[in-house]
């Protein structure tokens, strides 16, 4: 009896279809929705009804590849990205989410498709002129600083400034937009909003100042609900492909250089194909490495004649 009951069970195991798994209930459904950050130029911008962006045109690579229609969704608050995640409302995030340890017990993260570091932008009134850094804001004495409330950024903040310092705000820009007019002394964030944000408000240059200098490495990763590795295995890989075939570049050329997002002139190199942007880059990086083996030469030939 035994012995049938085990080949029952096998039978069984073999006959009975496997549970559909994310990917084909995203098929079967015909769409994904992909969860973004709201207000948080390049990686995520509203231009009237159209949403565009860096994360926003990865959402849209997934679903031509999935087959599938695209749909976004911009939680007021980023406290409810993952909270609406698990609760179905979205199938993924990508959201400029930086991978934690905390966030990685409630959800599966991918790996990295962007690095960034804590960066800031300062009234140049209390700053000194060798001062470059975030780090160089945290012993400024009575200082105000404003972040976006719910980040890392705010976590990290609070662990170098007095509570009383800290002021917190729904966006990025909201903070931004508080210390043009005079409410915070400093705006705290990552470095790609930072050099985002320099960029697009030239006119307050002389007297607010990024401070870019890398203090930390942090990671944004893709984050989806626990349960389905093959899930998870195929955005790595999409991640991976996205790297090595020259769509990442080409997509951080066009929000961080070309910018035509901020209705800058574009430039001969706005049409280039990810081949030929691979090329350029390969190229200037060639000629960087052989100018510094030239400097190097020179150096050691000028030793030699001492």
């Amino acid at each position: 009896m035994k012995k049938i009951s085990l080949v029952v069970a096998i039978l069984l195991s073999v006959a009975l279809p496997l549970q559909a798994g994310e990917i084909e209930r995203i098929k079967e459904k015909g769409e994904i929705v992909v969860s973004l950050n709201k207000g948080y130029p390049p990686f995520s911008i509203t231009e009237g009804k159209e949403i565009i962006g860096l994360d926003a045109d990865m959402g849209r690579l997934i679903a031509n590849y999935l087959g599938v229609r695209m749909r976004f969704v911009l939680p007021d608050l980023y406290k409810d990205q993952i909270p609406r995640l698990l609760a179905g409302e979205s199938d993924i995030i990508i959201a400029a989410m930086t991978r934690t340890v905390e966030r990685g017990l409630k959800v599966n993260f991918t790996e990295p498709y962007f690095e960034v570091s804590q960066a800031a932008l300062a009234d140049r009134k209390i700053l000194d002129k060798t001062d470059n850094s975030y780090f160089d804001l945290v012993d400024i004495k009575n200082i105000r600083v404003g972040m976006k409330e719910n980040t890392t950024i705010e976590r990290f903040a609070r662990e170098l400034f007095p509570a009383s310092s800290i002021k917190a705000y729904p966006t990025h820009p909201d903070a931004a937009d508080a210390l043009v007019s005079g409410k915070v002394d400093a705006m705290l964030a990552d470095s790609p909003f930072v050099r985002v944000w320099v960029k697009s408000h030239p006119l307050h240059v002389k007297k607010i100042k990024p401070l870019l200098v890398p203090v930390t490495k942090e990671y944004y990763g893709f984050a989806i609900r626990k349960g389905d590795p093959d899930f998870l295995n195929w955005l790595n890989l999409f991640i991976t492909q996205i790297k090595t075939d020259g769509t990442m570049a080409l997509l951080k050329h066009k929000y961080f250089t070309e910018m035509a997002w901020l209705g800058m002139e574009m430039t001969g190199e706005a049409k280039l194909t990810k081949a030929q942007l691979l090329r350029n880059k390969f190229i200037f990086n060639k000629n960087k490495m052989l100018d510094k083996k030239l400097i190097q030469e020179k150096v050691k030939a000028g030793d030699a004649y001492e």
